[in-house]
């Protein structure tokens, strides 16, 4: 799995030329720097295009039945019902797993009409040019409580957030008007809550404009897979709960929720390198590339806000998307409502569990990453397996994966006097019960994506010691107030966590009373509300000066009709700030269907779009001259067809440039370079703070790269070099 140190800044001598400051000599025009020429591929690869991969048996199976499978991923008990079915035959099963994965890698959004969609607009300007055209009918509540739609899980759904919802709700209705927006067929909230309004989601998606702001609770889960959309229509404040979102929106894309999500998502977080990551494991009938992939920078450049529940998950936004994307994110910890009481007597006697048995438990859904299977073979290396008195209990549902039949299998490899089972998914009261009988939790983490474990926060809020591995949040916790494993233990240092923990009463008694003297001094609902409330506002205070200083544009611009609106859209899009810098590299001489592919061009590109830059975006483009106004656009055919993507026809969305992007033309002397220059499109970029980089192969090539205007030409040789510095 890919992690930050997998993504190293490139030692690229092209980018690192590109992205160095410029340096212009006393008197010179431009700074001109040598570059050494990509290494050429084997034959002549960089010259033409690479062949799309054939379908896989896998894949070609898959389409036919992808119908089907909507059908019931859409429908939870026949989901249910088909998982139990496919796990008494193993193999049919995992065959069928990696089927249904690989069908979720389909190719990205091809070309469609879209509703109020202006083509000759980027996605950023046609989202403002959405907002404008509402704008007048905003809703204005200035001094009164704010409508708020509260978008969640909620109970009875299997989900910790729906728990989490429950009480942050408890304490938000105090200071807001909330409406509860859900996509599940039945809601049974406490009485406390019964009252507040209950909207669909398919109700929300056409009425979300009335509300002064939105609350969206997003996992990832099939749970949160209809919420995509709902953001994309009606932005709001994201509870980003897992900062890896491939697993809700595969299953967007594979339900018809939201088609194309997945792909959309990947592609525009990580760029080509992923999409091609993505097409080899689908080719290959492999479905995990989701978990490699956190595809959540869209959702984070369309919130209004975003709140994370730990510092590890803001330095993952950091690490994968560069430090830009963490300027509207802010860090509330996990809310915990401690418990109203503990009755650890009555609790075991309900649950047929003996006084004296030395119990463990581990707490939520079993998964891999969540290390069960180093929780069994420690605790079966550990003198507790033999100790009749001493028990392990998963409290949870098993994975529907081959990853829950491995671990029903060590446990049955445990023998038949093994004191350890699955409990399974319980209620509310029955998970209370298992959090009072217990004398130890064990709640351990791998390849942590952003996530913070409620399982964790219920037992140190129940007072149990609790181990855990200083994985992703978890390593947030003090030593005093858990047992904190090293992040890649070993099963000895586990087994003799549980033994010690078996023999010292007294340091059990201490850890539990620290982990709660911690949670009452930072993780309560009533302190993490006020921090809610105070994000909720920012937000409302960055949108409404957004929204006036769109009211003010009008007034300078007078856009007295559509188009007008559209100019205007425009204009605010190239305004924004956005998370990354991009390097838009020119490909226009053969982006036209059927044109041959520049050798030295095409090799360069390979490179650039070889690996991921944390904070850079690679874009190739190509300059469209169909309209009015010449403009650039994403390349997307051209590039699938240079690397054998086997996607269909594409939409190719307008580019912003903004302030600190880098253009690079590949050949100062192509039509579209002089094109750009004539129509003014590269000086006004220059004026705007877009470094402007042409390549000048040859001699002859110097007057038009000097007549387009540029920050620095590039060279391939000392001898063209020679004649810039003296032309």
């Amino acid at each position: 799995m890919p992690t930050h140190s997998d993504h190293p800044r490139p030692a690229d001598p092209l980018l690192a030329c590109l992205s160095a400051p410029i340096e212009t000599p006393d008197g010179a025009a431009c700074a001109v720097v040598v570059v050494a020429p990509p290494a050429p591929p084997a034959g002549n690869a960089a010259a033409a295009p690479a062949t799309p991969r054939a379908a896989s048996p896998l894949r070609r199976l898959a389409r036919p039945l992808l119908f089907a499978a909507r059908l019931v991923l859409r429908r939870p008990r026949a989901r249910q019902l088909a998982l139990r079915v496919l796990k008494r035959f193993p193999a049919l099963y995992q065959r069928a797993y990696r089927m249904v994965m690989a069908s979720g890698s389909a190719p990205p959004a091809a070309a469609q009409s879209r509703p109020g969609h202006v083509a000759t607009l980027s996605p950023r300007a046609n989202a403002i040019l959405r907002g404008l055209r509402t704008l007048d009918r905003a809703p204005a509540n200035a001094g009164a409580r704010p409508r708020l739609a509260f978008v969640s899980p909620l109970p009875p759904e299997r989900s910790g957030i729906a728990t989490y919802a429950t009480e942050l709700l408890m304490e938000l209705t105090a200071h807001a008007d909330i409406e509860l927006v859900a996509a599940q067929d039945e809601v049974r909230m406490p009485a406390s809550l019964a009252h507040l309004p209950l909207r669909t989601a398919a109700w929300f998606l056409d009425h979300g404009a009335g509300y002064d702001q939105v609350l969206y609770q997003l996992g990832n889960s099939p749970l949160h897979s209809h919420m995509f959309a709902l953001m994309a229509r009606h932005p709001g404040v994201v509870v980003l709960h897992d900062f890896f979102l491939g697993g809700a929106l595969v299953h967007a894309q594979m339900s018809g929720a939201a088609p194309h999500a997945w792909l959309d998502a990947l592609y525009q977080s990580h760029g080509y390198l992923a999409v091609r990551a993505s097409e080899a494991a689908a080719a290959n009938g492999q479905g995990q590339v989701h978990k490699d992939w956190p595809g959540s920078l869209p959702v984070i450049e369309g919130a209004t806000r975003t709140i994370v529940h730990s510092r590890h998950a803001c330095q993952l936004a950091a690490d994968w998307y560069g430090p830009g994307a963490t300027r509207r994110i802010d860090v509330i910890p996990h809310p915990r409502t401690p418990p109203a009481s503990v009755d650890r007597a009555a609790a075991r006697a309900a649950l047929g569990i003996a006084p004296d048995c030395f119990l463990v438990c581990s707490f939520g859904f079993i998964a891999p990453h969540k290390l069960t299977h180093e929780l069994l073979r420690a605790w079966t290396a550990s003198s507790l397996h033999a100790d009749r008195d001493c028990a392990l209990i998963l409290v949870g549902a098993n994975h529907d994966s081959p990853y829950g039949m491995e671990v029903e299998a060590l446990i049955r490899r445990a023998g038949p006097h093994a004191n350890i089972r699955i409990a399974g998914w319980t209620d509310d009261d029955t998970y209370r019960q298992y959090l009072q009988a217990a004398d130890v939790g064990v709640q351990l983490r791998t390849n942590a994506q952003g996530e913070s474990s409620g399982a964790v926060l219920d037992c140190m809020n129940y007072g149990l010691a609790t181990i855990v591995n200083a994985n992703g949040s978890m390593a947030e916790f003090p030593e005093d107030a858990v047992w904190r494993l090293p992040d890649v233990f070993g099963e000895a240092e586990l087994g003799a966590a549980l033994e010690t923990l078996h023999a010292d009463a007294a340091r059990r008694q201490a850890l539990g009373e620290r982990a709660v003297a911690l949670l009452d001094a930072s993780f309560r609902p009533a302190k993490c509300s006020r921090q809610y409330l105070d994000t909720l506002a920012q937000a409302r205070a960055e949108t409404a000066a957004r929204h006036a200083a769109w009211r003010a544009a009008p007034a300078q611009t007078a856009p007295s009709d559509e188009s007008g609106l559209q100019r205007l859209a425009a204009r605010l899009a190239q305004d924004e700030t956005p998370a990354r810098r991009q390097l838009l590299v020119d490909v226009s001489d053969w982006a036209r269907p059927g044109a041959a592919f520049d050798t030295l061009a095409a090799a360069q590109l390979r490179e650039l779009l070889a690996q991921e830059y944390p904070g850079l975006r690679v874009e190739p483009v190509y300059l469209d001259q169909a309209g009015d106004l010449p403009c650039y656009r994403q390349a997307r055919n051209a590039v699938g067809g240079l690397l054998g993507l086997g996607w269909p026809a594409q939409d190719e969305p307008v580019v912003d440039v903004h302030a600190g992007d880098i253009y690079y033309a590949p050949d100062a002397a192509s039509r579209a370079v002089a094109s750009a220059g004539a129509a003014g499109l590269l000086a006004a970029w220059r004026a705007r703070g877009v470094t402007v980089n042409l390549l000048v192969r040859t001699e002859q090539d110097i007057a038009a790269a000097r007549a387009a205007g540029a920050d620095r030409l590039l060279c391939t040789s000392d001898a063209v070099a020679r004649r810039l510095a003296h032309a």
